[in-house]
Order: C-alpha cells, then sequence, then structure tokens
C-alpha cells in the first residue's frame, strides 16, 4: 500500500502511527513483537518520536535488519543510532539485540546473529540510491545468496562494491518471514528509484524483491 505526504510531520506521524498500531496489535494477539529497524541518518526523526509511542515496549524485541561491521559504540553503527535515538524514553523497556558480538571477527557475529529466532512483526527499510534496501546492495559478491529464499540463514555477510564497511544483513529469505514490511523513502529521485523498481525484480536494484515479493503486506510511506 502507498502513502504518499507533501510533508515530513504528516509523513512522520501517519509512519508512526503505523508501527505503534502494528506492534500493540502483536502484542496484544501473540503476547510480544519482534521489531527489525533499519539504520542511517534517516530513520532519527522517526526513532526519537517512536521512543515516546505508547507502546507495550517491555514485551518488544528490537533487532537490526543490517549493521556495518564497525564497533558498537562507532558514529557510524546502526546499533549505535539505535541506542541513542530509539531505546530511550518509553522505549528503554524494550528488549534489544545487536549485529556485532565480536568486533574483530565478522563471521562469528554472523553466526551469533543467527542465532537470533524470535519472530519479527515488523521490520522497517529505507531504500538507497543504487536502490539497496537493507545491506543488499547491487553487485555485492554475496547478493545472490542473499537473494536466494531457499537459504535458512537470517544472516549473512555483504561486502558492498562502493559504500564503506562490511555489513552483516537480513537475508530475502528472512525479510518474507516478516508479518508487516515498510518501506520508507523520501524525495523525487528515491520515488523514481522505486518507480524502476517496481516494474520488475532485479539485481540491478535489489530493492526490487522487497516490492515485487507478496507474502507479507508492503506499507511504502513517502514525503518530498
Amino acid at each position: 500500500m502507498w502513502h504518499a505526504f507533501d510533508n515530513e510531520e504528516t509523513y512522520l506521524v501517519k509512519l508512526t502511527e503505523h508501527i505503534t498500531a502494528c506492534l500493540r496489535q502483536t502484542v496484544q494477539d501473540q503476547g510480544y513483537a519482534g521489531f527489525a529497524v533499519s539504520g542511517g541518518k534517516s530513520p532519527i526523526p522517526l526513532f526519537q518520536r517512536l521512543s515516546q509511542a505508547d507502546i507495550p515496549w517491555e514485551k518488544i524485541h528490537i533487532t537490526l535488519v543490517d549493521e556495518r561491521f564497525v564497533s558498537p559504540t562507532d558514529p557510524d553503527s546502526n546499533e549505535y543510532l539505535v541506542r541513542r535515538h530509539l531505546l530511550v524514553n518509553r522505549a528503554s523497556k524494550a528488549q534489544f539485540t545487536g549485529l556485532i558480538s565480536h568486533p574483530a571477527d565478522i563471521a562469528k557475529c554472523v553466526k551469533q546473529a543467527n542465532s537470533q529466532n524470535h519472530d519479527i512483526a515488523l521490520a522497517l527499510f529505507g531504500m538507497g540510491d543504487d536502490g539497496h534496501t537493507a545491506s543488499l546492495f547491487p553487485d555485492a559478491p554475496q547478493l545472490a545468496q542473499a537473494l536466494d529464499t531457499s537459504r535458512p540463514e537470517r544472516y549473512l555477510q555483504i561486502s558492498p562494491p562502493e559504500a564503506p564497511y562490511e555489513r552483516i544483513s537480513m537475508t530475502l529469505a528472512a525479510i518474507l518471514k516478516a508479518q508487516h514490511l515498510v518501506l520508507a523513502i523520501a524525495g523525487q529521485h528515491k520515488h523514481d528509484i522505486y518507480q524502476q523498481a517496481s516494474r520488475q525484480a532485479t539485481p540491478t536494484l535489489p530493492v526490487s524483491y522487497l516490492i515485487a515479493q507478496t507474502g507479507a503486506p508492503l506499507n511504502v510511506y513517502r514525503h518530498i
């Protein structure tokens, strides 16, 4: 479902309401809710609002869609971002599991990340200018593995061709097991990329696989 807004304020209000309603309903139905979030600078205003939302945070388990292979105390870390902007205020009661458990060994980090087995009620994604989502980058050597829906792993190591740092990313198979998917984008350029990706699933625009899938409801929130 497509939700377009002509200003950021309304976009943030409506997106916060959507996520809040989804998590509250899942807790009511299942007793807890898994919430996988993406990093980067774009979600900061959303995280700040969500941190104050009336959600039973003590029953929410937050994890990451993807992560850079840096220390969790590094400002480029998604965990650092989440701890600073989301796991505060009311949301400080939530459980959190990061992906960098062994800062000197990415293979051990991936193994530890794959020990997570809680269900994901809602996964929140952004999209890059190159059409990547999570850390599923075009031309990454591990992309075919990450897009293979027969693979059992929740996470894989990804080597971006151009973006800095090795990454750990949720696989497409894991993404498709989430009960609800949200894609948040901003600006005309990303709108154009989204429209292009909507035409067909292609590895040149990995976000297209998120759009093309029919397993979990996808809500796209966009503002100018």
